[in-house]
């Protein structure tokens, strides 16, 4: 997913940079949505059987006479299979339940924290550039500077997309029965939306930020730092 975070930003930020309407702050946020927006197809499917691997597990502990499914294949043959028969149609829906969420948790996080680390990353070369005499070996940022501006930029952008992630989780933590598929608990956006707040008004949407911002500064930093030291390699 991080490949495709990465390459569809710089293709979309490229063709937004020869457009005339748009300037390059809105290039690379722009650039951010889309690339968010590419990630969340891959990640919706992923993130649901990560979440119903953990309920299953939960309801094991508490009712032994329920087998828990935390592997890929028994989450999906109990989730899309029916009387035996595969369901495309059921398929779809189920992996892709919470997409909708999905699309705003993503498309959010991504123009914040790649839009903002482009934009932030090359004014802090532009004034190095300047601060060497432009000298054009030395304009790459050091491992401080890139740990410290993504860690920034992704805290920011975790907590901008949070509440897009608790509705996210609300609706793919929906229990699943194909056996019952016209009945089984299918979490609208709106109800989800509705019960969060029911449960604690919009403080109810940051539940659990504070711990899960620090791990974001930490998975966006060592990403980031990854990144700008493969691509100074292959230079």
């Amino acid at each position: 997913m991080n490949s495709v975070m990465f390459t569809v930003f710089n293709n979309v930020k490229d063709a937004a940079n020869q457009s005339s309407y748009l300037d390059e702050n809105s290039s690379a946020l722009v650039a951010g949505l889309f690339s968010g927006f590419a990630t969340a197809c891959l990640s919706t499917p992923t993130d649901w059987i990560k979440i119903q691997a953990q309920i299953s597990l939960s309801k094991h502990n508490n009712n032994t006479k329920q087998p828990a499914r935390h592997d890929v294949q028994s989450i999906l043959k109990h989730s899309i299979m029916k009387d035996g028969k595969f369901h495309p149609v059921l398929f779809t829906r189920t992996l892709y339940r919470g997409h909708l969420a999905n699309l705003g948790r993503e498309g959010v996080f991504t123009m914040v924290y790649l839009g903002l680390y482009d934009r932030i990353s090359d004014a802090a070369k532009e004034r190095r550039r300047h601060s060497n005499d432009n000298n054009a070996d030395d304009q790459s940022l050091s491992v401080g500077d890139v740990v410290l501006i993504s860690s920034f930029t992704g805290a920011f952008a975790w907590i901008c997309n949070y509440p897009f992630d608790t509705v996210k989780t609300v609706m793919q933590a929906a229990v699943v029965s194909p056996s019952t598929q016209h009945q089984h608990e299918r979490v609208t956006l709106k109800y989800a939306i509705r019960s969060i707040y029911n449960s604690g008004g919009w403080k109810a949407f940051f539940r659990g930020a504070g711990s899960s911002t620090l791990r974001a500064m930490l998975v966006t930093s060592s990403r980031m730092l990854a990144y700008e030291k493969t691509i100074q390699m292959l230079r």
